[in-house]
Formats: C-alpha cells, structure tokens, sequence
C-alpha cells in the first residue's frame, strides 16, 4: 500500500512545495494562489509532476474555471491547499508517519 504521509516526508521537494501553499493561505484560506513556478533543484518537468502529485493526493485543489487576468509565463489564481493538505502538513511535522 501507498503511504502518501510517508511519500511527503521522504520528498523534500513535495514537503517544500505544499508548505508554500499552506503559508500563502495563512492570511485567506479561501483565497486562489497563483502556481509557484519555480524552486531550488526543480526543473519545469518537475514543478509539473509535484503539482500533479498535490491535486493527486488532494492536498490542493485547482482552480480551472475563472482566472482573472493572463499573464505571461504565470499561472494567477489557479491553486489553494485544501484541509486534507493542511492536515498532512501537521502530520509529517509531527512525526506521525508510518
């Protein structure tokens, strides 16, 4: 069986990656992030996957229906974390992966 907790606290880039979603919903937990594009050690490729892997275990939820500006080369108000996201977060931090 798959353990996503365990999956999030072996992937440093994954843990970094919803921590910066979790962090931008302190203020507004309603609130539509724009996509991070970039982080230290991830190429295009591998944004894409982490971001895929997010909605997959659905820690992020995305936004496909209404952004309200196009800017090129960003993706505006397209993500927020979910509770299942925060809750994973809390978890790993926590130390309670099995």
């Amino acid at each position: 069986m798959f353990n996503e907790l365990l999956r999030l606290h072996d992937t440093p880039s994954l843990f970094e990656l919803l921590s910066h979603y979790a962090g931008l919903a302190a203020a507004d937990r309603q609130a539509w992030q724009d996509r991070r594009m970039q982080q230290d050690g991830c190429d295009v490729r591998e944004m894409t996957r982490l971001h895929g892997e997010l909605i997959a275990h659905g820690w992020v939820e995305q936004n496909t229906g209404l952004t309200p500006v196009l800017r090129k080369g960003e993706v505006p108000a397209c993500y927020r974390v979910t509770t299942t996201g925060l809750r994973a977060l809390k978890q790993v931090k926590a130390g309670e992966v099995e």
